[in-house]
């Protein structure tokens, strides 16, 4: 018996993505810089102004979208609460009425 060949497996065509070591931010703070350093005096103060006010505004977003989040998951427990407290409700409309306890007839008893 003759031994079969392998064939190659086809490579996928997909393109690795290399793993990106800089944020956009990072980036566009060099940028920045970079800029700052080419321009004269005044307009230097102008993007270092700039620079500082884009990490503010990014620190206040970062804060509302952590506030946002903390409100949801709150939001989303009560509504879990409330669903369990309903569901509970509805079981016992539900489930089939107990007989009562027969009480006995002493009490009729007495009075003959």
């Amino acid at each position: 018996m003759a031994a079969k060949k392998k064939t190659a497996k086809k490579k996928s065509t997909k393109k690795k993505s290399t793993p990106k070591s800089r944020s956009a931010r990072q980036t566009f703070d060099d940028n920045l810089k970079a800029l700052e350093k080419q321009l004269p005096t005044a307009g230097a103060k102008r993007v270092s102004e700039l620079r500082k006010n884009v990490r503010d505004l990014e620190k206040q977003i970062d804060k509302a979208r952590s506030d946002a989040e903390k409100r949801l998951h709150k939001a989303e427990t009560q509504i879990r609460k409330d669903a369990v407290k309903a569901l509970r409700k509805l079981e016992k409309l539900i489930e089939p009425a107990k007989p009562k306890p027969r009480r006995k007839k002493k009490a009729a008893a007495k009075k003959a």
